[in-house]
């Protein structure tokens, strides 16, 4: 009477345990009408369990379970609250596997005791430990697991998937995994093994993908951040134009009567004085890309600010790759550049850029001395600030991502960086 007792105990505290956990993993509030849907849920399975236990066996019973019990609660996740098909799914096998340490354990104590009670003690209490954990503590990381895209839920619910299958297949449905026969005995390494290797597969790609969408992030944050140089360059450039057109009035007027003066010295002056105002708004000519020119001008400027001599030799006339991804390959060499000397002596800074096209490639050298002799990790010169090293990344990805090549070397106290675009 008292093991009857505490098999339905046990019995009924497994379809709680999978309703409620399956439910969490699902992402389901519970509410006050949430938990009364899946208590009466519960009620209602186990009524039609009882119901199969009468007419059949408890082997059948075990083996009707997946109709009886997950396709039921599988259909109210998916129908009833229109969760995707992959999150019930994940969901429900995920729930299955939570419930072997209490079958472990049971198994364990039964193996040292030989006492039913013992077992079934020892599933009622570890059943409840586990529920405890999994729900208050796990439940709500492995929701936003399972409620990601179909792909991600697939990956990380995997390892439940297959082991369900694994289970009913050898064990309820065929009981292969009592013949303790070689080729069973070692399927289930072979057959973890292989899940293994296709969740390290998946989720490498998925990985590489993600690195993939952060290196474009950041290309696209340091695109971004040139744009806005240039269009602040050409702001300037017209703010000073307009403060010219303003004083024109005066300069013409004061013209007018040093002319009258005939004080032509004074005259000359303001003239000459005029012409080199309008220069100075004037941005430099290095090429005729637009693009390309304003990013040297820039730059040109800023080593001007930080007494870099700056040369540059630029050859391009017509070229058919990105000019925004060169003119950033570009942006961030003479950053770097620029970075790196900022502890020199003020005679010794010196950068120089060559950019030239020869025989339908693009050819771009940045040499620049430096302070401090750069680490180098797989060919790229590695930053031990925070926040830094994203350049020669960036230049990297860029130019492989063109088809073409980059080096990164030192040679005689000077830093190089050489890229050839195809």
């Amino acid at each position: 009477m008292m093991i009857s007792l505490l098999f339905f105990i046990h019995y009924f505290l497994i379809l709680l345990f999978g309703v409620y956990l399956s439910a969490a993993f699902a992402g389901i509030s519970f509410t006050k009408k949430n938990s009364l849907i899946c208590l009466g849920f519960c009620f209602l399975c186990g009524v039609i369990q009882l119901a199969a236990y009468m007419a059949f066996s408890e082997d059948m019973v075990w083996k009707l379970y997946p109709l009886i019990s997950h396709f039921p609660l599988f259909l109210l996740l998916s129908v009833g609250y229109h969760k995707k098909t992959a999150t019930a799914m994940v969901s429900i096998c995920t729930a299955y596997l939570f419930c072997q340490p209490a079958k472990w354990f049971g198994v364990m104590t039964f193996h040292f005791t030989r006492n039913s009670y013992a077992e079934y003690l020892a599933r009622i209490i570890t059943l409840l430990l586990v529920f405890i954990v999994v729900f208050f503590f796990l439940s709500e990381y492995m929701a936003k697991l399972f409620n990601k895209d179909t792909r991600s839920t697939l990956i990380f619910g995997i390892t439940p998937v297959v082991y369900y299958v694994f289970d009913y297949t050898l064990s309820t449905y065929t009981g292969l995994w009592d013949a303790h026969t070689d080729v069973v005995i070692e399927f289930l390494p072979f057959f973890l093994g292989i899940v293994f290797l296709v969740f390290c597969l998946i989720y490498y790609k998925e990985y590489e993908q993600k690195e993939d969408a952060k290196r474009r992030e950041q290309i696209i944050h340091l695109v971004v951040e040139e744009q806005k140089k240039e269009l602040e360059a050409v702001k300037r450039s017209e703010h000073e134009i307009r403060l010219i057109r303003h004083d024109m009035r005066l300069f013409l007027a004061n013209l007018s009567v040093s002319i009258e003066k005939a004080d032509m010295g004074t005259a000359k002056k303001m003239i000459s004085s005029y012409i080199d105002a309008i220069d100075a708004t004037t941005v430099k000519n290095y090429c005729q890309n637009a693009t390309i020119n304003y990013t040297v001008s820039a730059f040109a400027e800023r080593c001007e600010k930080s007494q870099i001599q700056f040369q540059c030799q630029i050859d391009l006339e017509q070229f058919a790759c990105d000019e925004i991804v060169l003119s950033t390959i570009i942006s961030n060499g003479l950053d770097n550049a620029i970075r790196a000397q900022v502890s020199l002596p003020v005679a010794e800074r010196k950068i120089y850029l060559m950019l030239k096209e020869m025989n339908g490639k693009i050819l771009l050298s940045i040499r620049n001395p430096f302070d401090k002799e750069p680490v180098f990790k797989d060919g790229l010169p590695i930053s031990s600030r925070n926040g830094h090293g994203y350049g020669t990344q960036s230049i990297s990805y860029l130019a492989e991502r063109m088809g073409g090549s980059y080096q990164f070397l030192t040679e005689d106290r000077h830093f190089i960086l050489r890229v050839i675009i195809p």
